[in-house]
């Protein structure tokens, strides 16, 4: 970390201030923010013909600020390296935080403090930058405990180090990626092993007692029957692709990996939205068709992406992201080993073959796609080599493709990106 001159002090004291603001003040006070609820907003005012969508909304608004109020009046709660462990979490009775939420409710001045504190490279990925400046703009005021996955990404390894000197209680959970090669039975099981007692671990960590098998056991049976309901909506969109519109259906899919930290709320919500789905006529098709895309990479952040698509014809039906949401978590399995076998083999992490098997199984359910975007964010190498590769691969069987890099933090998308997904869909048409 650099030592800051005496006006970069008293900027960065102004803006750790500003972080400790209520989010309904930052709301008001950051133009960043403002241009990114103004999507949230005017989407939920676009699906004014269903309640489920509103309440959808009520829970992501709510997610972070009440996750954090919570645990100042004494609720558990620890951020969370994506969607990864919410069973055990909440088999631990506590609330996990998505840290992929900072980069869609956080604030415009994240990556001016990434720059000018830690130090960060402007080439740098835009989520590590991200992720490194809200942080520092919440200490005043979030929780400081995170557990986070060794295998996901080199360097945020190097960033929740920098996070650990401005004291968050940092929890890793070492883990390797299967490789492209077939593995021998002795070699998974030995991955499986070792990820059993990390997450052995990780339990100790946050609730400070061994595993409750029964506990867990009954949040993998919830997480599966909500992943069931997730993908029923998915199918009934294809009948009705504008019922429930891209940004929307983006935050459905991010909830099935934390529910918002309410998860009875949350599957009400997928309750309602089965129910109006089943009975609601089809939304008219402003230009006559639709153009079904799927959607490949990360959720994306620049909500005018999502915009962009709907208003030129599109609708993304494909969907594979982070979210595991394609696959159920073996019941029939002890729990731990069940929990293990779902993260190395059922999310196909760091297989690029793997990943391309999955994605092929999305669009043979959700079918008819007529294109491919793959959205990474800016800077990240680890990202772009597998965008390539899967875009050679869908190359070669005729399927059209095309790479978006946008950022992590909040802002609007560049006009270059909007004439490029405007460009392509109407290619495709």
């Amino acid at each position: 970390m650099s030592t800051l001159s005496a006006t970069n002090e008293v900027t960065l004291t102004e803006l750790a201030s500003l972080g400790q603001a209520t989010d309904a003040t930052r709301i008001r006070t950051s133009e960043g923010l403002e241009s990114q609820l103004a999507y949230v907003q005017e989407t939920r005012a676009d699906h004014g013909y269903s309640k489920a969508v509103g309440k959808l909304f009520d829970l992501v608004l709510s997610y972070i600020d009440d996750a954090e109020k919570g645990a100042r009046n004494g609720r558990k709660a620890a951020w969370m390296a994506g969607g990864v462990w919410a069973p055990l979490y909440y088999s631990c009775d506590t609330v996990p935080i998505s840290i992929n939420e900072l980069g869609r409710l956080g604030s415009s001045d994240a990556m001016f403090v990434a720059e000018d504190y830690f130090q960060l490279p402007k080439e740098s990925c835009s989520m590590v930058g991200a992720v490194l400046g809200e942080f520092y703009l919440r200490l005043g005021r979030t929780v400081k405990r995170m557990a986070v996955y060794n295998a996901q990404c080199e360097p945020l390894n190097l960033a929740w180090e920098l996070l650990r000197s401005e004291g968050f209680d940092l929890f890793r959970v070492e883990a390797i990626n299967r490789p492209n090669a077939v593995d021998t039975p002795e070699r998974l099981q030995a991955m499986e092993d070792f990820l059993v007692q990390e997450l052995r671990d990780l339990n100790q960590w946050l609730a400070g007692r061994p595993v409750d098998e029964e506990r867990l056991s009954f949040e993998i049976r919830r997480v599966n029957r909500i992943l069931r309901k997730v993908r029923r909506i998915m199918a009934l969109r294809i009948g009705n692709p504008l019922y429930l519109k891209s940004l929307a259906t983006m935050y459905l899919l991010i909830g099935s990996g934390h529910y918002f930290g309410k998860p009875e709320e949350y599957e009400q919500v997928l309750d309602l939205l089965i129910q109006e789905l089943e009975s609601a006529p089809p939304i008219p098709l402003p230009k006559g068709r639709i153009i079904p895309i799927a959607w490949v990479g990360g959720r994306g952040q620049e909500f005018g992406v999502y915009k962009t698509v709907d208003d030129s014809g599109g609708a993304i039906l494909s969907w594979h992201t982070p979210d595991a949401w394609l696959n159920d978590i073996d019941e029939n399995l002890p729990p731990l080993l069940a929990f293990a076998r779902h993260i190395i083999s059922g999310r196909r992490g760091g297989s690029q073959q793997a990943h391309l098997d999955l994605i092929e199984r999305s669009l043979e359910r959700y079918g008819g796609v007529k294109g491919i975007l793959f959205y990474g964010y800016v800077g990240c190498s680890r990202g772009g080599g597998g965008r390539e590769f899967q875009r050679v691969y869908f190359q070669k069987k005729n399927i059209p493709s095309i790479t978006l890099e946008g950022t992590f933090q909040v802002g609007p998308p560049s006009g270059q990106l909007i004439t490029r997904v405007r460009a392509f869909i109407e290619m495709l048409s």
